[in-house]
C-alpha cells in the first residue's frame, strides 16, 4: 500500500530543492553542471521548478499591489500593533502564493512572460540550462510545453546548452528560429527580424516557406516580408554588445537600430519606411531617446523631427 504522507514529503521535499535552485541563480558561482543534473534525475523535478519560476513571475507582475509602504509607517507612527500587521500581512502572502502554484499543480496552461523596460536587462534561466538575456524594453513568453516555442518581441540574447534530443525554438515575427547549442541574438521591429550567430548555427523558417535557412557563426540574416532575407558575414564580438555598454552595429538596418533606440530608451523613435532598409554601421552610446536619436542622425546624415514626446527620422531631400 502507497504511504499518502511519504509521497507528501517527497513532494515536499522536491519543492523545497526547486526553490533552492531558483534562489541560487542569482548568485555568481551557481553550480550548473549540478542543477541541470538535478532537472535531469526525475521529470517533477523540471515540474517544481516551472511552477516555482511562474509564481516569481506573477509576484514581479504583482508587486505594486503586494508592496507595503514601509515609507509611509516611520518608526514614531508604528504602533505596537505593527507586529501583528506584518505577520498578517506575511499569512495572506503566503497564501496567495499557494493558491497560484495549487493552480499550476492544478493542470492550468501557462506561459510565463518576461519584461523589461527602458534601460532594464534581464537574465532568464531557462529549466533545459539555457540562458536568455532580455534586452531594454522587450517580452519573451515560455510556455511550460517544452514543444511549445518561446515568443520573443524586441530583443534578446540566447545561450542555449547543447541538447540534440530538446532543440530551442524561438518565434519573432513570421519567423521561427530553431537551435540545438548555440550563442546568438534575434531583434525584431520595423517588421524586420534579424538572427545573428556568434557561435554554432542556427535554422530559420517561417510559415510561408518550408525549407529552413541555416545561419552560421559569424553570419547574420535580416528578414522582411515573404523573402528569404539577406544573409551577411558580421563581426560576432557586435553579437549582443548591447548587454554591456553601447548599441554596436555591423551592416544593420536603420529599421532595426530605431527599434533598439526606442526600445532601450522608452522614447517614441520612428524612422521613415523609405530609408528603414539603409545600412548602418557604427556606435551609439546608450542614454535619453533625444541624445540617442541625435547620435544616429549625425552619424548617418538623416534629418531629426521632434513632434511633441515623439521622435521621427527621415531622409533630408524628403519633402
Amino acid at each position: 500500500m502507497v504511504d499518502g504522507r511519504r509521497l507528501d514529503d517527497m513532494s515536499a521535499d522536491i519543492d523545497e530543492a526547486a526553490a533552492r535552485w531558483h534562489l541560487a541563480q542569482a548568485d555568481d558561482d551557481m553550480d550548473w553542471a549540478a542543477f541541470t543534473d538535478w532537472l535531469e534525475a526525475d521529470p517533477r523535478h523540471r515540474d517544481a521548478y516551472d511552477a516555482i519560476a511562474l509564481v516569481d513571475d506573477r509576484i514581479d507582475a504583482a508587486g505594486p499591489a503586494l508592496h507595503l509602504r514601509a515609507a509611509d509607517l516611520t518608526p514614531e507612527r508604528r504602533s505596537p500593533r505593527w507586529g501583528a500587521w506584518s505577520a498578517i500581512a506575511a499569512v495572506v502572502i503566503a497564501a496567495v502564493l499557494g493558491l497560484l502554484y495549487q493552480g499550476w499543480r492544478a493542470g492550468e496552461p501557462t506561459v510565463i512572460a518576461y519584461r523589461t523596460g527602458p534601460g532594464q536587462v534581464r537574465t532568464i534561466h531557462l529549466a533545459d540550462g539555457s540562458r536568455a538575456i532580455l534586452a531594454p524594453g522587450s517580452v519573451l513568453r515560455v510556455p511550460a510545453s517544452r514543444e511549445q516555442a518561446l515568443t520573443l518581441d524586441g530583443s534578446a540574447f540566447f545561450d542555449v546548452r547543447h541538447d540534440v534530443g530538446r532543440p530551442l525554438t524561438v518565434q519573432a515575427g513570421r519567423y521561427t528560429i530553431r537551435d540545438v547549442g548555440t550563442r546568438f541574438d534575434i531583434a525584431v521591429g520595423e517588421g524586420m527580424v534579424r538572427v545573428a550567430v556568434a557561435e554554432g548555427e542556427v535554422a530559420v523558417s517561417s510559415r510561408n516557406r518550408g525549407d529552413a535557412m541555416a545561419v552560421v557563426a559569424g553570419r547574420a540574416l535580416t528578414m522582411q516580408g515573404q523573402g528569404r532575407g539577406v544573409l551577411q558575414p558580421i563581426d560576432v564580438s557586435t553579437v549582443g554588445g548591447w548587454r554591456s555598454g553601447p548599441l554596436v552595429y555591423d551592416d544593420v538596418p536603420l529599421g532595426l537600430v530605431v527599434a533598439d533606440i526606442a526600445r532601450a530608451s522608452g522614447t517614441a523613435v520612428t524612422v521613415d519606411h523609405a530609408v528603414a532598409e539603409r545600412r548602418f554601421s557604427g556606435m551609439i552610446a546608450q542614454g535619453d531617446g533625444l541624445r540617442m536619436a541625435r547620435s544616429l542622425a549625425a552619424l548617418t546624415g538623416l534629418a531629426l523631427r521632434v513632434d511633441g514626446d515623439a521622435i521621427h527620422l527621415a531622409d533630408r531631400t524628403a519633402r
